[in-house]
């Protein structure tokens, strides 16, 4: 199963079609490091703990941005001027060290959207209602 097939198995949230379309046609799917901590959360929360021996299966099929200094760093920074939770500033500052040629930067999360579409990034979806 690869990771779009994870996601449609065991995330039913607003824009989990979206993001399984975008998923399925990417060329790579990206993730800091936390990402894990929380999408094993998630899925054990809706599916249960069994589920989450497939998410450690298949996380290989993400590419990982790691956490170092200047990513914390970066994401301290950004999540004072900003005003964004630690985890939401980690992601912003781990999709600001990427090329951003074919980059989209998806979140349902209202002040990490606003956010990242003031860093310059483009965002899935376009707007929030």
């Amino acid at each position: 199963m690869d990771a779009s097939a994870l996601v449609k198995r065991y995330v039913a949230e607003p824009g989990s079609e979206e993001i399984r379309d975008a998923m399925s046609r990417a060329d790579a799917c990206l993730i800091c490091r936390a990402g894990f901590v929380e999408t094993v959360r998630a899925v054990g929360l809706v599916a249960g703990m069994p589920a989450t021996n497939l998410l450690r299966e298949e996380w290989a099929s993400f590419g990982v941005i790691e956490i170092d200094q200047q990513l914390v760093e970066d994401a301290a920074e950004l999540a004072i001027e900003l005003q964004l939770r630690s985890l939401d500033a980690l992601h912003l500052a781990s999709a600001l060290v990427l090329p951003r040629e074919d980059l989209v930067f998806a979140t349902w999360e209202r002040r990490l959207h606003v956010a990242a579409k003031a860093s310059g990034l483009e965002v899935m979806p376009q707007t929030l209602d």
